[in-house]
């Protein structure tokens, strides 16, 4: 009999995020690295939906929003229009204190 060989897997990234509820709809915040704004709109909205499925998988319905800190400091986003307004009253320092969950993310 032979040994059933070990399988190699590589460990899934896992990301902390903001999970919370803004007027009645759930937000599930996601800091993401300042090179994301580097991306095309496409790449962000594949890695996006990526994170939208992980978010489901794990029993967190809302919408995902990914956040991070632009050139000049300030907190940059990518979301639907009606947490815009949202948004803009928060910087990275309220995301960094939210923080309450974590994330893995499967392939995209």
């Amino acid at each position: 009999m032979g040994k059933a060989a070990a399988k190699h897997m590589d460990a899934m990234p896992s990301f902390q995020v903001a999970y919370l509820r803004h007027n009645g709809q759930d937000l599930i915040i996601v800091p993401v690295d300042r090179s994301f704004a580097k991306r095309s709109p496409t790449e962000q909205a594949r890695i996006q939906e990526a994170f939208q499925r992980s978010a489901l998988a794990a029993d967190m319905p809302g919408s995902v929003v990914t956040v991070w800190e632009d050139s000049s400091g300030r907190m940059a986003y990518r979301a639907p229009p009606p947490f815009h307004e949202f948004l803009k009253t928060i910087d990275m320092v309220y995301v960094a204190t939210a923080l309450n969950r974590s994330l893995s993310l499967g392939p995209a």
